[in-house]
């Protein structure tokens, strides 16, 4: 046991030590990256609802500016107004 004096010792006991608390780093490292990878997933699919959901909500947008453009242009283009109540009639259809 010469060869092993004590300055030996303190060194492999700090080796030691540094790849314990390496290691628990690593591993919570990983940890987390996994949380973050799950919560990014997450995200991901919530972003892909909102822009499905955005999309349907520009197409009714689209469809409602249509129709008020086309009101619009009745009303000022030619003059079209809603019908008084005397000239209105109503139709029923038959069964």
């Amino acid at each position: 046991m010469q060869w092993f004096h004590r300055s030996d010792i303190w060194l492999f006991l700090l080796l030691g030590v540094s790849i314990l608390i390496t290691s628990v780093f690593i591993i919570d490292s990983a940890y987390q990256t996994r949380q973050m990878y799950s919560e990014l997933q997450e995200l991901r699919s919530e972003r892909d609802r909102l822009m499905i959901e955005w999309g349907r909500l520009m197409l009714e947008r689209g469809a409602v500016s249509a129709d008020m453009r086309i009101d619009a242009m009745a009303r000022y283009s030619m003059s079209l107004g809603a019908a008084s109540a005397d000239r209105l009639v109503l139709m029923e259809r038959s069964q």
